[in-house]
């Protein structure tokens, strides 16, 4: 079994670890100072408005759907030195908007109430069914910054940068409406932010849906990801994930950069042309540190660094890693430094990259 099923095989316990649904609240939780969140048919603790500033506060968000929620008629909002925790879903939700920051706060304990991913994940929703439910999220946002925040302890991943349209990762499945065309992400920086325990997904995710679309531009650096492995409440999935997953879809302009990666359930990188011909464009991957990351491995026990594939399922449908970039990392405690699957493999250099026994700093993996 290959390293991304192995990591298919991570993320899945998503659809049967969480629970209820969206609007099903803890027993005595009091929905009364929940607002509606626009058109998503979410409700809210708190809905921003263009140009606003929140700071300073603690949001208990317990019996809302969202603890903030950001939309597209509100930019130029900042989030500042706020707690955010019991949000049944996201944490903070920011979609089709532009110009937000959020920094120097604490999101944790949201999301273990969201309604079940689609599985496999990346499909449509079902009704009832939630694809993506972050402790940050940002889907469809362009010139954005994610910088010093504290995400633990939630139950659906870290912090998503994601676009929006028909296929609608922020909304549940029959909910609400979704904009018709699709939303990219653009320019976005996601920095020096501390990240641990955040089950049943991924640490940092830039990720791409919808038919067509794209995301670029997107700085990913400086942050530090602890993983804590499998408790009762999920897998801490960890990792930083680039991907397209729409098809004829692009993932262009990503640079993965001094992060700190440590103990990850998957790979500690994984970039991943994930759809037919979709693609990941100039995806830079430099002076990481990583260590003995993808501990969900198989019986093989295989933990690896980065992963740089495009195969599906052992075929080639026009996908393909396009200047794929592995530089001045490094790497220990790891079996595989770098794993890569698939055409275009990945140009290496200045990497230092120590293995465990029978290991070695470079694998390609078969196609056929």
């Amino acid at each position: 079994m290959n390293q991304m099923s192995r990591r298919s095989l991570a993320v899945t316990g998503a659809a049967v670890l969480l629970l209820g649904g969206l609007g099903a609240l803890p027993a005595g939780a009091d929905d009364a100072t929940c607002l509606p969140a626009g058109t998503s048919g979410f409700t809210a603790k708190v809905v921003a408005s263009a140009g606003q500033t929140i700071a300073m506060r603690t949001i208990d968000a317990t019996g809302c759907d969202v603890g903030i929620y950001v939309a597209d008629d509100a930019s130029y909002v900042t989030i500042s030195r706020v707690t955010v925790t019991g949000a049944n879903a996201a944490g903070i939700l920011v979609e089709n908007t532009s110009h937000v920051t959020v920094e120097r706060s604490t999101v944790q304990g949201n999301g273990f109430h969201a309604p079940p991913a689609p599985m496999p994940l990346g499909s449509l929703p079902k009704d009832g069914e939630l694809p993506q439910a972050f402790g940050i999220s940002l889907f469809g946002v362009s010139d954005a910054v994610v910088t010093r925040n504290t995400v633990f302890n939630n139950g659906r991943g870290g912090i998503g940068v994601m676009d929006t349209g028909p296929f609608d990762p922020g909304h549940v499945g029959g909910l609400g409406s979704s904009p018709t065309m699709p939303v990219p992400s653009e320019n976005v920086v996601v920095s020096r932010n501390t990240l641990w325990a955040n089950y049943n997904g991924c640490a940092v995710v830039v990720s791409v849906f919808n038919t067509g679309n794209h995301i670029r531009n997107v700085t990913v650096t400086r942050n530090t990801i602890t993983g804590t492995g499998f408790t009762d409440t999920g897998a801490d999935v960890g990792g930083i994930v680039a991907q397209s997953n729409g098809q004829g879809s692009s993932v262009q302009n990503i640079m993965i950069s001094r992060n700190t990666i440590t103990g990850s359930g998957e790979s500690g990188v994984i970039v991943h042309a994930a759809a037919p011909a979709s693609h990941t464009v100039n995806v830079q991957v430099t002076r990481n540190t990583l260590s003995a990351n993808n501990q969900f491995a198989d019986e093989t026990g295989n933990t690896t660094g980065v992963v740089v594939s495009s195969w599906l399922a052992g075929m080639d449908f026009g996908q393909s890693n396009i200047n794929t970039v592995v530089s001045r990392n490094t790497m220990t405690d790891q079996f595989y430094g770098v794993w890569t699957q698939g055409p275009n493999p990945p140009k290496l250099f200045r990497n230092a990259i120590t293995v465990t026994e029978g290991g070695t700093p470079y694998f390609v993996a078969p196609t056929s």
